[in-house]
Order: C-alpha cells, then structure tokens, then sequence
C-alpha cells in the first residue's frame, strides 16, 4: 500500500484504473478499506484514489483538536503528490463534510461533488444526541457506541447476511486509538455548524445521495442541501441505511457513473 510523506506527516493510499482522477473520502472512524466496491467497479472508468484520513487508520494520527482546515490541506497535499491537478471529488459522512470544505476552499481543483449520507444543519434534538455520543467516548471509550453505531448503518438483511463484512467494519472500529478516534469524532459532532452557512457559495455540479431509512443523515438533510447547492441533484435510495457505499455500492457505482458521465464535455 503506497504512503505518501507530506511535509513530515504520512497519509496512507492506494490507487487503481486510470482516467479522469476520482477521490473518495471514507468516514469517521473508518478508513480507506470502505470503499472497496468503488475501487473495483469505478477503477474500469477512472483513476481511482482512496486515502485514510488524519487521524485514521495508516495516516498519521496527530494530537488534537482536529479541524476541518486540516483535512483539506491533507487532500490538496495528495492532489499535489499524486500531481492531479482537478478531479471528481467523492465524500461519505464525515468525508462528506471535508468534500464540501474542500470545494468552498478549491472549487477550481473540482470537476463534480458527490456527497454521500451526509448530514446537514442538524436540529437542537440532533445536535444533543451526537454531543452525548461525544461525551460518552471521551468518558468510556468508543466500545460502547459500537453496536448502537452498527445497528444504525445496516438494514437488518445486510447485518443477517453479510456477517464477515459486517465484522469488519466492526474490528476497525474497535482498532482505533482513543485520542483520534475522539479529535475526529468531535469535529463530526460540530463541523456541520460551520459549513451550512456557506453550502450556497459551492458553484460545482454536485450529486447528493442517502438511504431513505439513514437516520442520521437523513432524506431531509439530503434535500437542505440540494435547496442549498444551485447546481445540484439528488438520489434517495430506498430501504438503504447509513452505510450505502458498502450495502449499496452497485447502486452508488452507477449512480456516480452517471453523474459524471451526463457532464458537458467543459466539466469533465
């Protein structure tokens, strides 16, 4: 697995295919391994590139707080390694909040935004609810969020039928060290906040999808956004929870494909 040193720092990537450059960003607490449907199926049409975000998995994992000026200063860091000058941008989660940050700050290093089971402008309700999930990892460790985190990204069927999948997932999450894992959790908790008055200002073709059934990043969030983005179109996939790159990826496959591909000629 190739490592890039970035200005004495680390970022772990891998990259596959070839063609107009396509980035994807996993979410917290997760890594690059996520997206390993995208990386087989979207590595026939494009130059694929998957990384591990600051504080995740192989990159390096600096002490905290975390800020969202420091994910995108890592991705443009890569771009400039991996000497890609503009590419399709794909972000999940919180990889979805560091793609929108990224097109405020570099619009002109984009050719599209995909944004996948993001949330956005979250309710005081919300904002509670994953405030106390901060406290109770910066209190007992993340073990205890695990399983209510798990329950939430997979449709029963997917938890019943794909258990080696599921157990990965879990063993990630259960793999990470505390102070990143917790940096990185925090700003997830909060980034939202900053980005939402400024979603309007992201002038890129932009593709927003979520699973009907997400109940954090949810279809109402997903349409906010699309009120917000001008140049932007939406997919709700139905029965889909959270984790729909991974239960989904067929679907998500043909769906990023497609955005790209209608493009003018101008954008790609």
């Amino acid at each position: 697995m190739p490592t890039a040193i970035l200005e004495n720092s680390k970022t772990l990537y891998e990259e596959k295919g070839s063609g107009e450059p396509l980035i994807l960003i996993h979410g917290v607490g997760l890594d690059h391994t996520m997206w390993v449907g995208q990386v087989e199926g979207l590595s026939k049409h494009f130059r694929v590139v998957v990384y591990d975000m600051v504080g995740h998995g192989g990159s390096e994992h600096p002490s905290g707080p975390y800020s969202l000026s420091q994910y995108v200063e890592q991705l443009m860091t890569l771009m400039n390694h991996l000497q890609i000058e503009k590419t399709h941008l794909v972000g999940f989660s919180m990889g979805g909040m560091v793609a929108q940050a990224f097109a405020l700050a570099h619009g002109e290093k984009l050719k599209t935004l995909t944004i996948i089971s993001a949330v956005a402008n979250r309710t005081v309700d919300q904002r509670k609810a994953i405030l106390a999930r901060v406290e109770e990892v910066k209190e007992n460790g993340a073990s205890a969020t695990i399983e209510p985190a798990i329950g939430r990204w997979f449709t029963q069927e997917f938890l019943t039928d794909q258990k080696d999948v599921v157990n990965r997932i879990r063993t990630r999450l259960q793999t990470n060290k505390h102070h990143s894992y917790l940096a990185a959790y925090t700003l997830f908790a909060t980034a939202d906040e900053l980005l939402w008055p400024m979603l309007q200002q992201i002038d890129i073709p932009t593709f927003i999808i979520t699973g009907e059934n997400d109940s954090g990043s949810n279809p109402e969030m997903a349409n906010q956004m699309l009120e917000k983005i001008a140049n932007s179109e939406i997919r709700i996939v139905p029965t889909m929870k959270h984790m729909l790159p991974m239960e989904g990826f067929q679907i998500v496959n043909e769906a990023i494909n497609s955005f790209i591909q209608k493009q003018p000629a101008s954008v790609k």
